[in-house]
């Protein structure tokens, strides 16, 4: 991976208002929030997915931070996906409208590039040296921040036989059935597991990945299901879809074991989202202790134990039965598809152009 995005700050009172509208012209050049002369409390701006993402994050994390920081406060904004963040940092590059923002690791590196994004002072963010291997930066920019897999998920309701295999989203049985919002991150790990099925090397063509895509178009309901594939599985509106196990996991409880996400015995590709800090941020510092306490043991164990994710932090030890669960599990770990996310960033945009040019709109 659903719930309404929740309103993370309170409305002020008539005389703080008052008060806002005489300094609007002083914090409409800093680049989110606001904070007084004297330098009380300060507001930062987070881009952050949208739904239950939303949901496990502000309870477990934000909300624990602003309590340990009274004089820090979180504003929200729920995003669909890493393209929509990128838009929205260009679009306001000169005056961002956020401090730290969530992006998948294919994608951060060309924010980084184009001056999006700033690098960590790691005084500031001393957690990054608790972090495992695959989630840091080797250039000082933005963490990874979750651990996730590709996943198939089905509706137990619906589907008698259980898929257990990628090479089953072709079966017959569930032609028309199928929700497959592959026109991100989503599809370019698929293209990385058909690869490998078929015997073929990504790196080198993914002709063939394509191709067996097109063969499984005729057979899909929707491409981009409302308001997202896991809500589509809950409801009936598809039996069968691709999905990231975390939500699936999370979808599994509450939906009372409706929505059943699916390790394939190929294995699957792992998948890590990034957090950052927003160049030119007019609250730097606070940003980066947001950060910090974001990809700190504590935050990791609250957040994953709550989500299922696999946590970044090297000292977050989740409980048992929710560690079997997620991409930290041994099974998963065993049945890993390598995929070179460095590589892979600069070939990312043609990937998903190609799926929407070929697959969904051929």
């Amino acid at each position: 991976m659903t719930a309404v995005p929740r309103p993370l700050v309170t409305a002020a009172g008539v005389a703080a208002a008052a008060l806002l509208v005489t300094s609007c012209a002083t914090s409409a050049t800093t680049a989110s929030g606001d904070s007084g002369a004297d330098g009380g409390k300060q507001t930062i701006t987070f881009m952050g997915f949208f739904g239950t993402f939303q949901d496990s994050f502000t309870k477990t994390v934000i909300e624990p931070f602003e309590k340990a920081n009274p004089d820090i406060s979180v504003k929200y904004v729920p995003i669909q996906n890493s393209a929509e963040v990128l838009a929205k940092l260009r679009a306001s590059k000169k005056n961002p409208t956020a401090d730290v923002a969530l992006m998948d690791s294919s994608v951060a590196p060309t924010a980084n590039e184009e001056g999006l994004f700033a690098k960590l002072d790691s005084a500031q963010v001393p957690n990054l040296s608790e972090l495992v291997d695959e989630a840091r930066s080797k250039n000082g920019y933005g963490p990874g921040v979750t651990l996730d897999s590709l996943s198939i998920l089905y509706n137990s309701k619906a589907v008698d036989k259980a898929p257990t295999s990628w090479n089953d989203l072709w079966d017959a049985s569930y032609r028309g059935k199928l929700a497959m919002p592959i026109a991100d991150t989503r599809g370019v790990a698929l293209i990385v597991a058909l690869e490998k099925i078929l015997g073929k090397d990504y790196k080198k063509d993914i002709d063939p990945a394509i191709d067996r895509l097109k063969e499984l178009a005729p057979s899909v309901e929707t491409w981009q299901p409302s308001p997202d594939v896991y809500t589509a599985v809950q409801s009936g509106e598809a039996d069968i879809a691709v999905g990231w196990n975390a939500r699936g996991q999370f979808y599994k409880d509450t939906s009372g074991g409706v929505v059943q996400p699916v390790l394939p015995e190929e294995g699957t590709v792992k998948q890590i989202n990034t957090i950052n800090l927003v160049a030119n941020s007019g609250h730097a510092d606070a940003a980066q202790k947001f950060i910090d306490y974001a990809i700190g043991a504590k935050a990791q164990k609250a957040f994953d134990d709550d989500a299922y994710y696999a946590p970044v932090n090297r000292n977050a030890q989740l409980k048992s039965e929710v560690a079997a669960r997620t991409t930290a599990s041994a099974e998963q770990q065993k049945r890993q598809i390598p995929v070179d996310w460095s590589w892979m960033t600069s070939r990312y945009t043609a990937w998903v152009d190609r799926i929407k040019r070929e697959v969904i709109g051929g």
